[in-house]
Order: structure tokens, then C-alpha cells, then sequence
């Protein structure tokens, strides 16, 4: 049966789909209008409306910079907090450990990236985000062997996780593949988060039943 516990962390995880929304919300304060394939996330975070990087001929301009940087920030915390309140969702083993373990690092990958932006510390910056692309795929790879009771969830896991480490190379390699710098940077980083919601909905959902069936055994 899901604790209490449990359906906290998968609330705290279901509620990474306000990085999308966040994302959405930025964008639509640029005077230009912003590129998915073209510009990077981390752009949106961008505190200042000057040429970016420095002496190239791209200009960067996110008014509600803040509002991105307070996504980042938010995202990190609750991957990592959920990553500590689900743990009895998994079978016990190393698998589990070291599956949270890798999301709870690249929780404080993304927490990086939005205490200090782009424009801010790049050297601090980038660090975060190597974190979360490399942590957080291995971590639901992993996470999809230690056991969750559902073949559908861990096999879904390993997939997303197999997709952004694929996305992730892909990206540093600079191969992208027709979809641009952003677009294949997007490959790399939002596997994760749409498996945080998705898991987080997921466990609530199972908390939910096996508390009415409780209920009903009571009653």
C-alpha cells in the first residue's frame, strides 16, 4: 500500500509541469520572438538584455527572466525532495538507492542552473546542467530495473532515460540532427521532466486507490 509519504514525493514530482508552463509564460515576454530550435532554455534565465555570448552577433532579451530562474529553482528542489518521499514506490535494493540518488544530483543540477544563469557563471552553469542531463537519464535507467510493480512504468522509464542520455551526446556533439542547438538540447532535458510528471500522476493515482480500498475494507 502507498503511504502518505509517497503520495507527497509523487505530488512534489507531478508538479514539474510548471517548468513547461513557466517556460511558455517567459517566452511570451520576448519583444522577438523565441525560437524552440534556435535558442537555448537556459536563455529565458538570461538577467540581461545585451548580445549573448559576449561580442557574438545573438542578442538575448528575457524580461521575466526572474520567473524562469524561480522554475529552475523550484524543479530542482522538488525532484529532489520527491526523490526522498518515494522511495518505498520501488522494490528495496541498490537499484532504488542508486536510482533516487542519481535524481536527487541532478535535482541539484537544475538548482544550479537557476541560482546562477547563463550570463551569470557559465562555468557553474553548464556544471549544473551536465548534472541533470547525465544524472537524470542514468536515473530513471536505473530506476526502471529496481522495480516499481508496473512492467509498463519501469520499461517507459528506461526508454525516456535511454532518449535524453541519446539526446544528451547528441548535443555535445553538436549534432543536431535538423532540429537546431535548442531543439536537440530539448531531446537531452525534457525526457526527465515529462517522467517526473508522468511518475508523480502515476503514484498519486495508485495512493488514491489503494486508500478507497482501504476505506472500502473498513467499511
Amino acid at each position: 500500500m502507498v503511504s502518505a509519504r509517497t503520495r507527497w514525493g509523487a505530488l512534489l514530482w507531478a508538479s514539474s509541469i510548471q517548468f513547461f508552463i513557466a517556460q511558455v509564460v517567459v517566452a511570451l515576454g520576448w519583444n522577438a520572438p523565441y525560437s524552440l530550435t534556435a535558442r537555448y532554455i537556459s536563455d529565458l534565465g538570461n538577467t540581461a538584455c545585451a548580445a549573448y555570448p559576449v561580442g557574438s552577433s545573438i542578442y538575448i532579451c528575457s524580461p521575466w527572466h526572474a520567473g524562469m530562474n524561480a522554475s529552475f529553482l523550484l524543479l530542482g528542489l522538488t525532484m529532489a525532495a520527491g526523490a526522498e518521499l518515494v522511495a518505498a514506490a520501488f522494490r528495496t535494493g541498490w537499484a532504488r538507492a542508486a536510482g533516487l540518488f542519481l535524481i536527487s544530483v541532478a535535482g541539484f543540477g537544475v538548482f544550479l542552473v537557476g541560482l546562477f544563469p547563463e550570463n551569470e557563471n557559465i562555468a557553474v552553469h553548464t556544471a549544473g546542467a551536465a548534472l541533470n542531463f547525465i544524472s537524470g537519464n542514468l536515473g530513471m535507467i536505473v530506476l526502471g530495473g529496481a522495480g516499481s510493480g508496473s512492467r509498463r512504468f519501469d520499461r517507459v522509464s528506461q526508454a525516456m532515460g535511454i532518449l535524453g542520455l541519446v539526446g544528451t551526446v547528441l548535443f555535445v556533439e553538436g549534432r543536431y540532427l535538423g532540429l537546431g542547438q535548442g531543439g536537440m538540447e530539448r531531446v537531452a532535458a525534457y525526457p526527465l521532466t515529462v517522467w517526473l510528471s508522468w511518475a508523480g500522476v502515476h503514484f498519486w493515482r495508485i495512493g488514491l486507490r489503494d486508500r478507497e480500498n482501504s476505506r472500502a475494507s473498513r467499511g
